[in-house]
């Protein structure tokens, strides 16, 4: 089994490839991956060999070569037409190679064709790892796409999905898994129930299963990792003031800091927190009655004297009408279950504002009956 050591390339497939000379710049200017730039007509064999990670835009407008063709199936109608047939003459050229593939695009919500308009989702919908959205800053695409690339760069070749041992280790290695911590064999456990592809599958995929498992099925959702949203609500703390303190060198992120998610595409979505290690950690301030959150609560402001505290007892994380967390919780009376198709059955439960729910059809549509009438 071996990893790779060198610079992974990222091949961008574009029709007007001067207009990412920028983009190009400022990816490579980031010194962990290369960024190569290719019009569809000048995509050789070598590129797709060398590229750990593919990316084309959906509008694919200034190719005359494919529109002067009179032969339907020689014409790919857009990226998504494009990058199906990349895929395959990736699999061709080089059989046992681990490769990323995502669209680039503006027009998310049309390529979401109905879709709740999330990368993620429509990823999945699509057969892909990623869809990157033009429409977020250029700083958070950069990290992402060097994340993408780096994640599977860093995947064991072959896969060793032939042995429970080999394979529990690269995946926990991939996920930096803590191994000389108390909570270790909790998390690994957490990381079990979330249904880690990392058998035949895995082998299957050279380890691209293990990626889009991550991508799709874990970090969108709290899981064995939690997003600060639902770190707050463990804590019943304000998610801005819990920000504030771990964002600043305060003794609570130095309490926290042996929980913070420092595996592959660690920063892909944002922080990410062990859900074990959190558990550890709140276990280890309020160990004396671990049920009372009073003593919790005053263990907290110790260590952050600015902390704001949840006014109410259970705290609710609620996502809006396109299943994005909000930066704020929620009491138990003000929220309703709600049951997404692409909620994954391990994860939490969903949870939306009663007042959303009333005023978005689509969250209407999936929320709990018995929730509703409750109301």
């Amino acid at each position: 089994m071996t990893t790779h050591t060198t610079r992974p390339l990222i091949l961008h497939v574009d029709d007007v490839p001067d207009d990412l000379r920028t983009w190009r710049d400022e990816v490579n200017a980031a010194g962990n991956v290369q960024l190569e730039v290719r019009h569809p007509n000048d995509v050789s064999a070598q590129d797709l060999v060398d590229a750990r990670a593919v990316l084309v835009d959906v509008k694919l407008d200034s190719w005359p070569e494919r529109d002067n063709l009179t032969t339907l199936s020689l014409k790919p109608a857009n990226g998504l037409a494009l990058i199906a047939v990349l895929q395959e003459h990736a699999y061709e050229l080089s059989k046992d190679t681990a490769r990323a593939f995502a669209l680039y695009t503006a027009v998310l919500k049309e390529l979401a064709r109905g879709l709740v308009p999330r990368p993620h989702i429509v990823a999945r919908a699509h057969n892909l790892e990623w869809v990157f959205d033009k429409a977020e800053a250029a700083p958070s695409r950069i990290a992402q796409v060097t994340q993408l690339a780096a994640a599977v760069e860093a995947l064991p070749q072959p896969w060793p999905g032939d042995s429970l041992e080999k394979a529990t280790s690269a995946l926990g290695a991939w996920l930096a898994l803590p191994g000389q911590v108390s909570w270790h064999e909790a998390a690994w456990r957490s990381v079990l129930r979330c249904r880690p592809p990392m058998h035949e599958f895995a082998e299957h995929t050279h380890g691209i299963g293990v990626l889009r498992w991550m991508l799709h099925r874990i970090l969108p959702y709290p899981c064995f990792l939690l997003d600060d949203v639902h770190l707050a609500a463990r804590l019943r703390v304000s998610v801005l003031s819990l920000r504030r303190e771990l964002d600043t060198e305060t003794a609570l992120r130095d309490l926290f800091a042996p929980a913070v998610y420092g595996g592959q595409l660690n920063q892909f979505l944002g922080r990410r927190w062990w859900r074990s290690a959190i558990d550890a950690v709140v276990f280890d301030l309020a160990k004396d009655d671990p049920a009372n959150l009073d003593l919790l609560h005053s263990q907290l402001k110790d260590k952050a004297s600015t902390i704001e505290f949840f006014d109410g007892g259970l705290a609710f994380p609620v996502i809006d009408s396109e299943y994005r967390v909000k930066d704020t919780l929620a009491g138990p009376k003000d929220v309703v279950e709600v049951v997404p198709d692409n909620w994954p059955p391990f994860a939490d439960s969903a949870w939306a504002l009663r007042s959303d729910v009333e005023g978005a059809p689509d969250l209407k549509a999936i929320a709990l009956l018995e929730d509703l009438e409750e109301g």
